[in-house]
């Protein structure tokens, strides 16, 4: 019984060396690299990750490395949760731009900032979007609104009194007072709009994308509408982008639910 309890300890012990050397990792790890680092054969490391990723604690990219998964860090280091977040997202949002041939956005916020982290474009030679990495006014963008309609009271204060609400258009809400009217009519709908707004002759819309405690994380668009005259015609994207925003969570959170 000691003995078995010696060697329990022990693959406990590697077990959390292989975790913490995937915890201080700027960069995800391969099975091998991770074996030389904690002095592991292969085999063992490759059982140790296994272990780890059914229960949650550690992410398999598809490039078959790894990084930290949600229990440790996707709540405390938000570069590991948009890496991860960042590669789930992709193949569903170039499933559903192939499918009904729009262009989306997945958008994430960095304080009173928030910007595309991951796109999915048309075949169009123009399709009218932004590119990656982009960094949108929360306040005239429909992603920008999902990711501030859901945030406690006193934090969307702080993040809206930051920042000078500028007219990018005759049509960009620019009252603070609108603007709260704006996130709680959001709150209640759950999709946000963008009507001309952030240019001209543009419009989008969007909805959230949440966590498995269902925590707003992201916000996914369709973009790129040109002339829309009816923000009417946009709503039948709703149940869609909602539809595709459940699978990008569900991917991402499928080791949680385990």
């Amino acid at each position: 019984m000691e003995k078995q309890n010696t060697e329990t300890i022990k693959m406990v012990d590697r077990a959390l060396n292989v975790l913490d050397t995937l915890r201080i990792s700027p960069i995800p790890i391969g099975v091998n690299d991770i074996a030389k680092q904690c002095s592991l054969s292969p085999s063992t490391a490759f059982r140790i990750l296994k272990t780890l990723e059914t229960n949650g604690w550690i992410y398999q990219c598809n490039d078959d490395r790894y990084i930290t998964g949600q229990k440790l860090s996707f709540m405390t280091e938000k570069n590991n949760l948009y890496l991860a977040l960042k590669e789930v997202a992709a193949l569903t949002m170039n499933k559903y731009t192939q499918k009904y041939d729009r262009a989306m956005n997945l958008i994430v916020r960095e304080i009173d900032n928030c910007y595309i982290l991951q796109q999915s474009r048309t075949k169009n030679l123009v399709d009218y979007v932004p590119p990656v990495n982009s960094i949108l006014p929360f306040y005239a963008c429909a992603g920008g609104k999902i990711l501030l309609s859901e945030l406690p009271i006193i934090l969307a204060s702080h993040i809206i009194e930051s920042c000078t609400m500028v007219p990018l258009t005759p049509y960009t809400i620019t009252d603070p007072d609108k603007f709260w009217q704006e996130l709680r009519a959001i709150a209640k709908q759950k999709y946000a709009l963008d009507h001309m707004e952030s240019s001209e002759n543009g419009s989008c819309i969007s909805v959230a994308v949440r966590d498995h405690e269902g925590t707003i994380i992201a916000a996914l668009s369709f973009s790129g509408f040109i002339g829309i005259q009816d923000t009417d015609d946009l709503l039948e994207y709703v149940p869609v982008l909602k539809e595709a925003a459940s699978e990008i969570s569900r991917n991402l959170f499928a080791c949680w639910e385990k």
